[in-house]
């Protein structure tokens, strides 16, 4: 692992953007999104006000999608984590590349009024045109549930070509690797939750029944939730 990549994860300790609940020993898990629950959370969209955590993490990741070599036309931020990153991951890969990317978001449900759009950004822009190649984006991926809607509304419905997405920490469980590969959506991130917390391990910020339990929970969440009593969602 790189200096860089090492600094970054040090950052999420270091700002507070990872917490670990002692479920086992009495605590309440964090309820995700799907509705599953969990041991732990990492904040990464509440670290967008500390730029010592923020511009580390999207210049990381616009290395990324420049190494790998992905060919872009628009970025889609997902709201509302994936929106802010989305936007500045736009301009890291528009300088970068030398090109004009356009950057629109979709929103989690349909505007209420107006031209009720699920994204904003493309209505009568004459910069996108049909079948360019798009990039979701969001803070991180759990379950990837929100990422393969994304993903799948943007090929389907706006008739665009999106096989990737891209976010800054991916939890790496198996529930979300098999659903992005059923989709054929190939996942960029800057971390793995594995890493952050053997790191983290390693060098003292999280203990070792921290590293357990949210260990645990990463290798099948599926068990860690029904062995609990927690009816587990996919």
């Amino acid at each position: 692992m790189d200096s860089k990549k090492k600094n970054f994860i040090r950052s999420i300790f270091k700002y507070g953007r990872i917490e670990i609940r002692d479920v086992d020993g009495g605590q309440e898990p964090f309820l995700y999104s799907t509705k599953n629950h969990g041991p732990g959370y990492v904040d990464v969209k509440g670290g967008v006000g500390i730029d010592e955590f923020f511009e580390p993490a999207l210049d990381l990741l616009a290395d990324i999608i420049v190494q790998d070599q992905i060919p872009i036309d628009i970025v889609i931020g997902m709201m509302t984590g994936g929106a802010l990153p989305g936007y500045r991951l736009k301009q890291h890969l528009q300088e970068r590349l030398n090109k004009r990317i356009v950057y629109i978001y979709q929103r989690g449900a349909r505007k209420e009024g107006g031209h009720a759009e699920l994204d904003t950004g493309d209505r009568n822009n004459c910069h996108i045109q049909e079948g360019c190649y798009g990039l979701v984006v969001e803070e991180l991926v759990n379950f990837a549930g929100t990422t393969t809607n994304g993903v799948l509304y943007e090929r389907n419905v706006k008739k665009r070509i999106v096989d990737h997405a891209a976010t800054i920490l991916f939890y790496k469980n198996p529930v979300a690797i098999e659903r992005l590969k059923e989709n054929s959506i190939t996942l960029h991130w800057v971390v793995a939750l594995p890493e952050v917390l053997d790191l983290g391990f390693q060098e003292g910020y999280i203990n070792q029944k921290q590293f357990d339990q949210y260990t645990a929970f990463l290798q099948n969440p599926k068990t860690w939730n029904e062995s609990r009593g927690y009816e587990f969602f996919g």
